[in-house]
């Protein structure tokens, strides 16, 4: 029987992150979760998945050491993986908002860091091991790292910046590996922001600047991230999935 391949999923406990992990572990790998702080969801999540979750590994990606031991156990010979590695998703962000005058250097260098060079780190590190499974990496960029919106410039800034290392690293990496990315538009109505409550103008603005009427769904998502995944000869591409709102030049804001 053929060893199943294995993945890292970053932030691979919620929202995206989790719907690409159920989506893989569907898809017949066994799955690395990745978290920072969404312990709980994370070990629900495993116990779902049962034989196919493993982890899950806890690591903040802003911090160079712990990135370097979140790669030592993926890695580990002797791990539950015994270090093979077919696919990276880099999928956690952090996603900060703040009019320019009120943010500071310290701010883009904390944004960058998880966005940008947490991503570009981890697939220099784990290269090794997706070269000798002749894997992928898939990139979750954003169709901000295309559009600028207003209050978000050291977001959209990061992912631009993920946008062209996702192109990069295709080249580097090659002919072994394959690099791509996804790049979502609004998949999900954010929690913790009254501004996008049930019936707001600012999620009607959305929904109309959207071709097809409404925001996608975490599946979406997950869907196009597996489809890179298994695509032996798409590289250095990244898929926008927003329902057009790219294509019909949507509104500079969220």
């Amino acid at each position: 029987m053929p060893t199943a391949p294995i993945a890292l999923v970053t932030g691979g406990a919620i929202r995206i992150g989790r719907a690409i992990s159920v989506a893989l572990a569907a898809a017949g790998y066994r799955v690395w979760l990745h978290y920072h702080r969404s312990e709980a969801p994370a070990a629900a999540l495993a116990q779902e998945l049962g034989a196919a979750a493993l982890g899950p590994l806890r690591c903040d990606l802003a911090d160079e050491l712990a990135r370097a031991e979140l790669c030592r156990q993926i890695l580990d010979p002797a791990g539950p993986a015994g270090g093979r590695l077919d696919l990276l998703v880099n999928n956690a962000a952090s996603f900060e908002r703040g009019a320019l005058s009120k943010r500071s250097d310290a701010d883009l260098r904390r944004v960058l860091e998880v966005n940008l060079v947490a991503p570009v780190a981890l697939a220099r590190t784990l290269a090794p091991a997706l070269r000798a499974a002749q894997g992928s990496v898939v990139n979750l960029i954003d169709v901000a790292g295309y559009q600028p919106w207003r209050g978000y410039l050291d977001h959209c800034t990061a992912k631009a910046g993920l946008a062209m290392a996702t192109r990069a690293l295709a080249l580097e990496l090659a002919p072994e590996v394959r690099v791509n990315g996804v790049a979502p538009g609004t998949v999900a109505w954010p929690e913790d922001d009254e501004r996008f409550a049930e019936g707001s103008p600012a999620r009607a603005s959305i929904l109309r600047a959207i071709p097809l009427g409404r925001i996608g769904e975490p599946a979406d998502i997950a869907r196009t991230a597996v489809f890179l995944a298994q695509s032996p000869f798409i590289n250095g591409q990244t898929i926008v999935v927003d329902g057009g709102r790219l294509a019909a030049g949507g509104p500079g804001s969220e």
